[in-house]
């Protein structure tokens, strides 16, 4: 058995799109977690958007990925 365990991510990456009717749309591709030191992030994508932009939240729970 493995010693890893999943630890929660420390944000979560959304692609926003401007919408038509000036509501932006979140769509939820990947996931970040800070370094053990604290002066960086790992980024897992399971998307890449074309266009728009990548913004990373912290999570609003704490369910793990």
């Amino acid at each position: 058995m493995s010693n890893t365990t999943i630890k929660t991510p420390d944000f979560i990456a959304y692609k926003v799109q401007e919408g038509g009717d000036n509501k932006n749309h979140w769509n939820r591709i990947g996931a970040a977690w800070k370094h053990a030191d604290e002066e960086g992030l790992n980024i897992v994508l399971h998307a890449v958007p074309l266009s728009g932009k990548i913004t990373l939240r912290t999570p609003k729970d704490k369910t793990p990925e």
